[in-house]
């Protein structure tokens, strides 16, 4: 005989890691349909943003590990996201210059071209949450996201 607690399916349903999961994959989908006319998905949509962004700063090229950390990714499975970016021009592989151990990747002018091609669909994406959502309610959602992630152990 065990002395296991009774389980209670209700205390499972109610898993925050469960909901989030759902809603991230709800919300992806709607992405990536709307990002599909232009032949990206979500994922590579956010890369070169944040590779663009980087650019803006200053920062021509954004090693590997410091890009993954601010997509929130392991570096091997950005390597494999960032390869598909490559194969198709919008992004490029290269080196720091200070150390050549470092892998580092930036925006094409294709990636550019693309970015920009792309981000009337991610506009009717996200006005799509907002309005099922509600503005309020996706302002206090994307707050809770980022608290969550400023908290949390990465």
């Amino acid at each position: 005989m065990t002395s296991e607690a009774p389980f209670d399916i209700r205390e499972a349903l109610g898993c925050t890691c469960m909901r989030l999961r759902r809603a991230s994959r709800q919300i992806t989908q709607l992405y990536d349909q709307h990002l599909a006319v232009v032949g990206l998905t979500a994922s590579q949509f956010g890369l070169l943003a944040r590779l663009h962004g980087a650019s803006l700063r200053g920062h021509a090229a954004v090693p590997i590990g410091v890009l993954a950390e601010q997509h929130g990714m392991d570096p091997t499975t950005l390597t494999r996201n960032i390869k598909l970016l490559v194969a198709a021009k919008l992004v490029r592989d290269g080196r720091d210059a200070t150390d050549r151990r470092v892998r580092t990747v930036a925006l094409t002018e294709a990636g550019r071209k693309a970015l920009n091609r792309a981000m009337p669909q991610w506009r009717k994406a996200q006005q799509q949450v907002e309005a099922a959502l509600g503005t309020e309610p996706m302002l206090a959602f994307n707050g809770l996201l980022d608290l969550s992630n400023a908290r949390l152990p990465a």
